[in-house]
């Protein structure tokens, strides 16, 4: 996986591009106008980061990710780690954490999210929520996070995931598991690429978590030899009294731990990854609930926004609660 360091003098356009910003979470030109100046001024300032994240587009980087280290955060400005996530969207700040992260983002693709996501925010505010302790979501701490590609359910997924880690915990590890690290027999393969398995709706989108309760489809697809991921370990099973697809989601799953790649995310850090040629975790940590708990910023990208029009009756950008069968 690639790590790229962002000079200083890069990481600081973000703070003037943010500065007087005010009302991109509720005013969609606000958001926009930050969206657009800010991958303007990225494009201007660092061609060889764009090149690479357009490489990154392109499926052209080993194991689907890329990690980049050196963005500025105002730990003042931010203030704590929110626990109402309304509440920090109305902070008198300058928005340059979302600047940043926009922008990457942005050169990669079409930001979007699905309505039924923290409100429909274009970005989204992780951290610990008290309650969710144990729930496979992202808000989630005392359980593992297992193995999943993000909205698996959804034929609207995403193709990439963008990450700015506001604050790091060294507790926690992030993990990548690239799918073609995954050793599989021709037979397995064939499987995992058959409508044989039950992918539930995961808390965080409004389901059960339960697999029964989900939708039913592959594993894996692609043409061509191409080996794409749609699956979440936490929420998925084989359709009941299936032994043979049974067996191969196991293995898949073993093969994705012995692949992992595993990183400790800090403050200033832009994670961008394949949600189609990766599957990603989160290790286990006790929240603390204090104001510093760690805390991320994240947006969904799509490399085609036209595969979710029909379901974008609200909001250029914002993907309705609709499922479309998988």
């Amino acid at each position: 996986m690639i790590e790229r360091q962002i000079k200083p003098e890069v990481a600081a356009i973000f703070t003037e591009v943010a500065r007087g910003r005010r009302g991109i979470y509720r005013d969609h030109d606000a958001f926009e106008s930050l969206l657009q100046d800010a991958k303007a001024a990225l494009v201007e300032a660092d061609p060889e980061t764009v090149e690479l994240i357009e490489q990154f587009a392109r499926a052209e980087v080993p194991d689907g990710g890329i990690l980049f280290h050196g963005l500025l955060v105002d730990q003042g400005a931010m203030g704590e780690s929110p626990q109402d996530e309304e509440a920090f969207q109305e902070k008198d700040r300058d928005p340059s954490t979302e600047a940043a992260l926009l922008a990457f983002a942005a050169v990669a693709g079409e930001v979007f999210a699905f309505a039924r996501q923290h409100g429909g925010a274009l970005v989204q505010n992780v951290t610990p929520v008290k309650g969710h302790e144990y729930d496979a979501v992202g808000t989630g701490s005392r359980s593992l996070l297992d193995w999943h590609s993000e909205d698996a359910f959804d034929d609207a997924h995403p193709q990439f995931v963008g990450l700015f880690c506001v604050r790091g915990d060294e507790r926690v590890q992030t993990a990548l598991a690239p799918v073609d690290r995954i050793p599989l027999t021709d037979e397995e393969d064939a499987v995992l690429r058959q409508p044989r398995f039950m992918h539930g709706i995961d808390k965080a989108s409004g389901g059960t978590g339960r697999p029964e309760d989900g939708v039913q489809g592959p594993a894996l697809y692609g043409e061509n030899g191409k080996r794409f991921v749609r699956i979440d370990m936490d929420c998925a099973a084989a359709v009941a009294g299936d032994d043979e697809a049974a067996a191969a989601l196991q293995k898949f799953h073993d093969g994705a731990n012995a692949a992992g790649l595993y990183v400790t995310l800090r403050e200033g850090d832009i994670f961008l990854f394949d949600n189609r040629r990766v599957m990603h975790a989160r290790t286990p940590f006790e929240p603390r609930y204090d104001g510093t708990d760690r805390w991320l910023q994240r947006v969904i990208i799509s490399d085609d926004l036209g595969r979710s029009a029909d379901r974008r009756t609200n909001h250029l950008r914002v993907v309705e609660n609709e499922l479309v069968d998988a």
